[in-house]
Formats: C-alpha cells, sequence, structure tokens
C-alpha cells in the first residue's frame, strides 16, 4: 500500500564542516536549542519537557528547518506525509541534546578557550589554506562564532564519553593496526550472473591474467581487462585503512609486500588480483604524533556499545513528558498504540484543522485498530484540502482493499495525474489499475509513462548534441591555435646543424 511505503528517512545532520566525530551531532543541535527569548507567545509555546527544563516551539521549528534542508540536500525534496516524521526526529534529537546537557552540567564538565582553539585550529588544518576553510565556513552558512559555539560542546561532550568510557584498554596491536594503511591496486575480474558456471568462467579468467601479470602490466592489464571502475586508473584505489574493503580483500592486501601481486582472491564482487603499490607503517614521527589520537579513537570504536547502553539507561530514567499533540501522537503510533494516537491526533486536527496530513495520519491510526471506514473517511478529508498526489494514491489504497474499486481507480488517476514527471509513481499506478483488469483506465496512465519517456528520450538527445558541440568547439579553438610557420629555406646556421646531425646518424 502506498501509505504504507514510508521509508525510514536516513536522517543526516549537517557535522560541521564534516569534521567532528562522536559528540558532532548533539553539539550541532545544542547550538539551536535554548534561543526562544524575545519571540512570539506562540514560539514560546512549550512542546516537551525534560526533567522539568522546556523545550520550546522556535527550538523544534529550528532544528526542524535545519534538519529538513539536511535531508534534502541529500535525498532531494520531501513530500508534505514526511514532514511529520522529521519534526518528531528533530524533537527528539533536541531530548536527546537535553538529556546529555543535563548531564554534563551535573558532572561540571566545561571547555576552556584554550581547548576549543585547539579544535579550531584542527579544523583549519583540514583544508588547503585558511583562505579556503573561512570560504567553505561561508558556503556552509555558519560563522567562527557559530562553530566556535559547536566546538566548545563538542570538547564538553568528548569529557563526558571519556568518563563513561576512558577506563577502556587499547592495546599496542589495535593502535598499530588502526594506523596501518596500505595503497592497492586490483584487477576485477566479475561474473556474467550468479551461475556456477559464471563464477567458474570468472576463476578461470582471472587465473589467465594472473599467468600474464607483472607489476610492470598491471595498470595497462587493470585498464584493458579490470570489470571496477578503478581500471580508469590503472586499478588504482589509493590508500585504505582496516575496514574500508570487504574482509576477503583487506586480508590479503594487508598481508602484501609492495610490489608482489595475489593469487586470483574470490569476493562477492568478483575475483581480484591485488598488488600493493606502498605502505604506510606503524612508526616514526608521523606515528608517534598521531598514536594518542589513534587511540582515543579506538577507545570510542571500542565503547560505542557501552556509550550506547549507558545513554538508553540515562534518558529511560528522564522525565519526558511530550506536550504537542501531533508529536505525541505520532510516538503513539511508533509504539503500536492506535487508539492513543487518534485520541492525540483529533487534538491536534482541533488545534490544526486546515492541515490535511494529520487527517491522513488519523487515517493510519484508523487503519491500524481495523477501522476501515473511518480510515477512508480521514483520507478524503485530507485530499479535500490538498491535492498531494500521496494522499490520492493512500486513498486509492484503502478504497481498493474496501472493494470500492470504481472510486479506486478514480483516486489512482488522481494519482497519476498530480505526478505526471515521477515515472515510480506511474508504474506504480499502472500495476495496481492493471491487477484491477481496468484496461482502458491503465491505457491512460500508460500514455503518460511513454510521454515521460519520449521527453527523457529528448533530454538525452539534446544533452548527447550539446556535448559534441562543446567538442567541435574545443576541436576549431584548437586548430585555431596559432603555429610558428616553418621556413623552407634554412638559414646558414640551419642548414649547418642539420649537416652535422646527418653525420652523427
Amino acid at each position: 500500500m502506498f501509505h504504507k511505503m514510508r521509508d525510514k528517512m536516513k536522517i543526516v545532520v549537517f557535522v560541521v564542516l564534516l569534521a567532528m566525530v562522536g559528540g558532532g551531532l548533539w553539539a550541532a543541535v545544542s547550538y539551536f536549542f535554548g534561543g526562544a527569548t524575545g519571540v512570539s507567545t506562540e514560539a514560546a509555546a512549550v512542546v516537551a519537557t525534560v526533567n522539568g527544563q522546556p523545550i520550546h516551539m522556535y527550538d523544534l521549528y529550528r532544528v526542524f528547518i535545519n534538519q529538513l534542508q539536511q535531508i534534502e540536500a541529500q535525498q532531494g525534496t520531501l513530500s508534505g506525509r514526511a514532514y511529520e516524521a522529521v519534526r518528531y526526529q528533530a524533537l527528539d534529537l533536541l531530548v536527546n541534546s537535553v538529556v546529555i546537557s543535563q548531564e554534563i552540567s551535573k558532572r561540571n564538565l566545561s571547555a576552556s578557550p584554550a581547548e576549543v582553539d585547539a579544535e579550531l585550529q584542527r579544523i583549519i588544518d583540514l583544508f588547503p589554506s585558511e583562505d579556503d576553510y573561512k570560504s567553505q565556513l561561508q558556503s556552509a552558512g555558519l560563522t567562527e562564532e557559530i562553530l566556535r559555539a559547536q566546538l566548545a560542546e563538542e570538547v564538553k561532550y568528548n569529557k563526558l564519553t571519556q568518563e563513561i568510557i576512558g577506563g577502556i584498554p587499547v592495546s599496542e596491536e589495535e593502535i598499530k593496526e588502526a594506523y596501518e594503511q596500505v595503497r592497492t591496486s586490483h584487477i576485477l575480474i566479475r561474473p556474467e550472473g550468479d551461475s556456477e558456471e559464471a563464477w567458474a568462467a570468472a576463476e578461470a579468467q582471472a587465473w589467465e591474467v594472473y599467468s600474464q601479470v607483472t607489476p610492470e602490466n598491471f595498470a595497462e592489464l587493470a585498464e584493458s581487462v579490470s570489470g571496477d571502475t578503478s581500471a580508469l586508473q590503472g586499478g588504482d584505489i589509493g590508500f585504505v585503512p582496516r575496514g574500508a574493503t570487504v574482509a576477503e580483500y583487506e586480508e590479503v592486501a594487508f598481508s602484501l609486500q609492495v610490489g608482489e601481486i595475489s593469487e586470483p582472491v574470490r569476493s562477492t564482487y568478483g575475483y581480484h588480483i591485488i598488488t600493493v603499490t606502498d605502505r604506510l607503517n606503524a612508526e616514526g614521527e608521523d606515528f608517534e604524533a598521531a598514536r594518542s589520537s589513534i587511540e582515543e579513537r579506538v577507545r570510542s570504536k571500542k565503547g560505542e556499545a557501552d556509550l550506547e547502553a549507558w545513554f538508553d539507561e540515562l534518558r529511560g530514567a528522564a522525565d519526558v513528558v511530550i506536550m504537542d499533540h501531533q508529536m505525541k501522537a505520532f510516538e503513539r503510533m511508533q509504539s503500536g498504540e492506535y487508539e492513543e494516537a487518534v485520541n492525540y491526533y483529533k487534538l491536534a486536527i482541533e488545534e490544526q484543522p486546515n492541515d490535511g496530513y494529520i487527517y491522513a495520519s488519523l487515517g493510519d491510526a484508523y487503519y491500524e485498530l481495523g477501522d476501515m471506514e473511518q480510515a477512508i473517511a480521514q483520507y478524503e478529508k485530507a485530499t479535500e484540502i490538498y491535492n498531494d498526489y500521496e494522499l490520492f494514491a493512500g486513498l486509492g489504497d484503502l478504497y481498493r482493499e474496501s472493494e470500492r474499486l470504481d472510486e479506486a481507480v478514480e483516486a489512482y488517476l488522481k494519482t497519476s495525474e498530480l505526478a505526471p514527471n515521477n515515472i515510480w509513481v506511474q508504474l506504480a499506478v499502472y500495476q495496481h489499475l492493471a491487477a484491477m483488469e481496468r484496461w482502458d483506465d491503465a491505457l491512460v496512465v500508460e500514455e503518460r509513462i511513454e510521454a515521460f519517456q519520449a521527453m527523457q528520450d529528448e533530454y538525452l538527445k539534446e544533452l548527447s548534441e550539446q556535448e559534441e558541440q562543446q567538442e567541435q568547439d574545443a576541436a576549431e579553438e584548437s586548430e585555431d591555435v596559432a603555429v610558428p610557420e616553418v621556413n623552407e629555406e634554412p638559414t646558414e646556421d640551419t642548414e649547418s646543424k642539420v649537416g652535422d646531425s646527418d653525420l652523427e646518424d
């Protein structure tokens, strides 16, 4: 069903120029919290409390917008139906932020200016120059003041995690393994299918290539026969640490010496012939300088489960009261308390009677309770308010499940009409109509699919013509470059040089 197809969205939050670890997410959210002073009464409304500490509508709105921008930057524009889940995720992040902030205050943890300066310099050092750092900071919509505030929260969070997992031992071998990297190239022979015969043929080809390969011709062979995109670089995939590749590849790669070539190694991708072109060994000044940070990183990795268990206990003990009716209803939906969800969605509708998506959510709650009549009624109200293809798709599903086929067809055709350039929606609607054997209606959707494909073909054709024109223009510009003319009558000096050259031959 369309209305049951809400994917678990991967919430992507901007974490300070992608340079922060550990508490970066909390630090970024913490900056948005607590700015409700001097705003309107509505914005100052309390949406939740954590151990008595309020979270205001203003705080929720700021984090929600930030979340939404980051998700859409990764996944494209979200539908209105997805906003409820993003809003709840924003509230959940704020609750977590308050829980952690309260624990930090309880333990009297702080960040000194010197500690913040050191973290800031660490980020600046990641960029080619300070000017580049400032440019990227501006592009990210941040100021150094905001960045420093987030870094201060990061420092505090790191101190907190060290108090929780700082006693976890890290061995010398673990530190060395975390530092070591190998630069590898490989030739990948992929099987043409999943059958045993296809894998056997790939293995035979891999051994044939192995019989020919040498350090000198490795790159050439990779370019000509490898089935991996790295073939364009002669098979080179650069430096890789442990854990960055599939286990079979890693085991062999780290066992090879520089210049050594492995026998064919099978992985889920096919057969690899691997060579190591360089190694970063755990020794020397660079290793010693990085030792402490590597040890901290390894300890954090080992302590992930302990830290998660600690936080789950801390969060579970917190007195969290959600006052926003829609968010409370969504929470009840996630926990399977559908009757309570219905009650809270009704209260949310009283507050926001013109929000069609709340009606749809109420319809979902009724559906889970098995009340198909009320589920349909709520979706019908939702479609009266919003011309959203997802709402009509959900309504069509409900009609079809209730065997109200004519109404289902009408809703599906409206879905198709509202999403003419969404090929996946068109295909789904076509499949539903075909399954109902409504061929005349399916033909309408089929024509939309064909129109979309024709539009795509035309776009690709134009794109190809533009590329050809650009290549032609580049070739003409190359021909227009001035080339010095050759003097057909050599000077005396030229005759002398030519003569000398001929004698040498």
